[in-house]
């Protein structure tokens, strides 16, 4: 499979998880402006990747940032800060 297609297969699956699997989940405001910057980036990463406009290197960080994202809610669900 290409990085691209990979990546934007990710990023498809990320954006499922947060449609479906946060229903009902009540965050503090730092979660919550966490999670709204992160559905925005992924939303526009996709529109830039499906335009060609990103490098390999730009979607690789992008995945990178995003995986940091989802670490953070993870960690703060198991009481991690």
């Amino acid at each position: 499979m290409n990085p691209k297609r990979m990546f934007l297969t990710l990023l498809v699956l990320c954006s499922l998880f947060l449609v479906v699997g946060c229903n009902g989940v009540i965050m503090n405001a730092e979660y919550s402006q966490l999670l709204d910057r992160t559905a925005s980036l992924s939303y526009q990463t996709t529109l830039k990747a499906d335009a060609g406009d990103l490098t390999e290197v730009q979607m690789k960080d992008a995945l990178r940032v995003q995986s940091e994202v989802w670490l953070a809610f993870k960690n703060a669900k198991d009481g991690k800060k």
